[in-house]
């Protein structure tokens, strides 16, 4: 298992950054990182990352009720850029919400860099002139990777971040791509879930110990089970690499 690793390329795009992302790597500022264990309450827990196989994507109920809800909204896809309007709605956001994350957006998206490594581009919602939310995403060949989601707290009981969310995954399949990539998930952590909200049957999950990706659906009972066999493993005792694959074998 990897517990943190990172890179520092000078140029991630197109098919190279495919790659990287069926292999369990995601950005982070101007970096390519990868993780199998973070840091929860004290205990190094489980992630697994995910995606969302295009082809087969049809957006549940409640996907289909958030675009109904914001439809009087108009979301644009535009080029990468960071402007004044949009500091500014990430300063809300940043004040609105429990976690801790970068002072400004500059930071959050390029380490304080000129540069941008990624091809990158957002999406802005609006209601007529107002900047509702922005989202932020890298693109590949064959590919889409959400990076971040913003919006203006007085919106929240629309549920601009999914909205967000849902219009990365049309402007994806409008492109041709195959694959979404919204970051992991983790049984020990169910405020992640919210990923799986527009359609958990196009979902798949990435088992680094197989290096394989498998269909949500077909873990999604016995991912729990797995995730507490191994947060015991890994705070309790060191145990080889072929211990714990041959356990997962088994619980699956």
């Amino acid at each position: 298992m990897i517990y943190y690793d990172t890179i520092f390329p000078n140029q991630i795009k197109g098919e190279q950054l495919d790659r990287y992302l069926a292999a369990g790597w995601y950005r982070i500022g101007q970096r390519l990182s990868t993780t199998d264990l973070v840091s929860h309450e004290g205990t190094l827990v489980p992630v697994f990352w995910l995606r969302i196989r295009l082809a087969d994507f049809q957006p549940s109920r409640s996907a289909r009720r958030i675009w109904r809800r914001c439809r009087t909204l108009k979301s644009e896809v535009l080029p990468f850029a960071i402007t004044r309007e949009i500091e500014s709605l990430y300063r809300r956001y940043r004040n609105a919400i429990s976690h801790r994350i970068s002072s400004s957006i500059w930071k959050y998206l390029l380490d304080e860099e000129a540069g941008n490594t990624f091809d990158s581009w957002r999406i802005e919602v609006r209601d007529g002139k107002h900047l509702v939310a922005v989202a932020y995403f890298d693109q590949g060949a064959k590919s889409t990777a959400g990076i971040l989601h913003i919006y203006d707290p007085h919106y929240a009981k629309i549920s601009p971040g999914k909205l967000l969310y849902l219009e990365t995954i049309r402007y994806s399949i409008a492109q041709g791509h195959l694959f979404y990539y919204p970051g992991y998930i983790s049984p020990a952590m169910p405020k992640f879930d919210y990923k799986l909200f527009a359609d958990s049957k196009s979902a798949e999950i990435y088992l680094r110990l197989l290096q394989r990706w498998v269909p949500y659906g077909n873990v999604a009972r016995k991912l729990p089970l797995w995730s507490r066999r191994l947060t015991e493993v890994i705070n309790k005792a060191q145990i080889p690499e072929i211990v714990l694959r041959r356990q997962l074998r088994q619980i699956l």
